[in-house]
């Protein structure tokens, strides 16, 4: 599950609203359906579908709903952008592929396919998948992040981001990070600007002796030294982080129910915040404008 609470509309009645969508497992063609709440959260009405407008496989896998802060290429601010994973049923390729919405996730049109590997198989020896987009506004670009099997077997998997000035033509692919262990995982990435302008990536790190959570911080939020393999954030993988609106970064992992909370631009401790909320396998966080 992922998603967002407007902040950029043109027409003010749309902020504040909340947007989520999931996978979402069907017999048939999969999709990514939009839901909207119009009262921060106490219920929710069906107004969309993303539907697989280019391969006609399905979105199946790792949605990832987004809004644009300004303006990119032709998209104006506030376009609502989604993600994914467009896999056919029989798992054989992966696609990371972006569509828009300039209407409050009521329709939605293609816009590319970033890039595109082999069978939905962590076990795969070689040309291996790409996985679990993210999305984020840098330098009046449009970056995706994702999970790249494709340089197997000199890594099980790394991180990777490609970067568009109009959501349709990307750049080549660059490395964020590159574990020198070839079996190490790193992967499901998320990314956050902090207050003092620095950028910083969480992702959890698996076949390296301990399942657990790095972070690691760049200045430009382009640029991560591959080969910083970063510093353990906490046990436990698929984390998300965020940051609220005086600062406070918050962030959290499968494995452990808490938060981990910084407000310190990332340095020094985290503290360790119990929530009565369990843990899940992916479990996303949405800064709402109020501070919560």
């Amino acid at each position: 599950g992922r998603g967002l609470v407007t902040t950029h509309q043109s027409d003010p009645s749309y902020n504040g609203r909340l947007y989520a969508t999931s996978e979402h497992y069907v017999t048939g063609t999969p999709s990514f359906v939009i839901y909207e709440s119009t009262n921060h959260g106490g219920s929710w009405n069906t107004v969309g579908e993303v539907k697989d407008l280019n391969k006609g496989v399905g979105n199946r896998y790792q949605p990832f709903l987004y809004e644009l802060p300004e303006k990119v290429g032709n998209m104006p601010e506030g376009t609502l952008l989604c993600a994914g994973n467009a896999i056919p049923s029989d798992l054989s390729t992966t696609s990371i592929v972006l569509y828009k919405s300039t209407d409050h996730g009521r329709t939605w049109s293609y816009m590319s396919t970033l890039g595109t590997g082999g069978a939905a198989n962590t076990d795969t020896k070689s040309n291996g998948p790409v996985w679990e987009p993210f999305l984020k506004v840098i330098d009046h670009k449009l970056v995706c992040y994702y999970s790249d099997e494709r340089d197997k077997p000199a890594h099980s998997q790394k991180l990777i981001h490609q970067v568009s000035n109009d959501g349709i033509n990307w750049s080549d692919v660059v490395d964020d990070v590159d574990f020198s262990n070839p079996a190490a995982r790193p992967g499901m990435v998320t990314v956050a600007q902090m207050p003092n302008g620095k950028y910083i990536m969480t992702y959890e790190v698996v076949n390296s002796g301990e399942w657990r959570t790095n972070f690691k911080i760049s200045d430009d939020g382009l640029n991560w030294d591959k080969n910083n393999e970063g510093t353990r954030l906490a046990y436990g993988g698929s984390p998300y982080i965020t940051v609220l609106p005086d600062g406070t970064l918050v962030a959290n992992t499968a494995g452990q129910g808490d938060l981990f909370v910084n407000r310190n631009n990332g340095v020094g401790p985290w503290d360790d915040v119990k929530m009565t909320m369990p843990d899940a396998y992916s479990r996303s966080l949405t800064a709402l404008p109020n501070n919560q």
